[in-house]
């Protein structure tokens, strides 16, 4: 455990990966954690962040917490000053020196200048922040997304040391992460302490299943519904990998290599080091009891859109509607070799996507209503 008078400012523990990240730091040091979380006319940051983590882990485990080193402070990462007083902002600046910053604006689609705002400035203003009172490392969750559509390495490996800044990214979010990233390169290069972390894509608790409270604003998850509800999975390709990324693997992963001290600036992935093929994840699926055809990659949109309208099938269709223009093959395998030798020893695994994982995430969205049972999936076309 670290043992550090300073405090830790925490952006997202309203959310999930962030949530938790307070959990690995409340364990692994003995800091005052300042949780960032923006205003709410409805109910207070303090009363917002309870709530989730209540939900997260459950009640009778987070009553046994020390709650007293948790400091909920309403502020927001898109506003000046992060929304803070100017007292409060002086506060921060004299009391903390390590910062981990994982909220941002995760949607796929909405007005660029709004994820600019957050993802990119939000960014900024930490920084200035951690070049102010006694000095302050950030930890930053980007996302493995900033890999972009590689088309300048014929083995579509995407590395640590990989940075691409003229990348052409898909859609708003993962521009502004890339963005982001351009923004504390120069910074991390003049020596400043900063670690960049690239999750994958986060998937559910590997002993639970859970996921976050918003389901539904969650692109992998409203993917897998929207193809389950269609009886389609999306186009496969022979040689097509996924990411699954354990929530809890991630953010143990991230807090002990932020606090480990013999390393220096850097970037790691904290993604799983063992893809599995998509069409493997389908056919999991389909063995979990869902009715799942495929359809050819070459004429999948032809075809997709021209299959069933009943009510069911079009539910599942505005789900992933948004993206079907965006769906091509993955542009990028993912290496993960700097931040596995750095965990080596640590007694931190990341959990294989088995049939075991994948079909207890299904429990879970089944459990909760998000899925139907399989069995009583819309009835197939006559």
């Amino acid at each position: 455990m670290t043992d550090d008078s300073s405090g830790i400012l925490l952006t997202g523990a309203t959310g999930f990966l962030g949530a938790y990240l307070l959990r690995e730091l409340l364990e692994k040091t003995t800091a005052p954690i300042y949780c960032l979380a923006r205003p709410n006319k409805e109910s207070s940051a303090e009363k917002r962040l309870l709530e989730n983590l209540q939900f997260l882990f459950g009640t009778e485990e987070v009553s046994s917490w020390d709650k007293s080193r948790i400091v909920a402070i309403e502020g927001d990462v898109g506003k000046d000053n992060l929304g803070l007083s100017q007292q409060t902002y002086d506060f921060i600046c004299k009391n903390v020196n390590s910062i981990f910053h994982s909220a941002a604006m995760m949607w796929h689609f909405g007005l660029t200048e709004v994820f600019e705002q957050v993802n990119v400035g939000g960014v900024e203003r930490l920084l200035s922040l951690a070049r102010c009172g006694i000095p302050k490392g950030i930890n930053h969750i980007s996302t493995l997304a900033v890999s972009g559509r590689r088309c300048d390495n014929p083995e579509n490996r995407f590395c640590e040391t990989d940075f691409h800044g003229n990348m052409e990214c898909p859609n708003a979010y993962v521009q502004t992460k890339l963005e982001a990233e351009k923004v504390l390169r120069p910074a991390m290069y003049e020596g400043h302490d900063i670690k960049i972390f690239r999750p994958g894509f986060i998937m559910g608790d590997t002993g639970t299943g859970r996921f976050k409270k918003e389901i539904t604003t969650d692109a992998q998850y409203l993917h897998l519904r929207g193809h389950i509800l269609m009886q389609t999975a999306p186009p496969l390709y022979p040689d097509d990998y996924m990411d699954v990324t354990p929530v809890d693997y991630a953010a143990k992963a991230i807090v002990h290599l932020a606090l480990d001290t013999s390393l220096g600036n850097g970037t790691y992935h904290t993604c799983n080091p063992a893809p599995i093929l998509k069409s493997d994840v389908w056919e999991i699926i389909k063995d979990y009891g869902y009715r799942i055809h495929t359809i050819p990659a070459d004429n999948y949109m032809e075809e997709v859109l021209m299959l069933d309208d009943n009510d069911v099938f079009l539910e599942g269709l505005r789900d992933v509607i948004v993206y079907l223009g965006d769906y091509e093959k993955s542009p990028a395998v993912f290496e993960c070799a700097f931040t596995l030798a750095a965990l080596d020893g640590s007694g931190i695994h990341c959990h294989a996507p088995t049939r075991e994982l994948l079909h207890r995430y299904l429990d879970y969205c089944v459990d909760i209503g998000f899925l139907p049972a399989p069995g009583i999936q819309n009835p197939p076309s006559a």
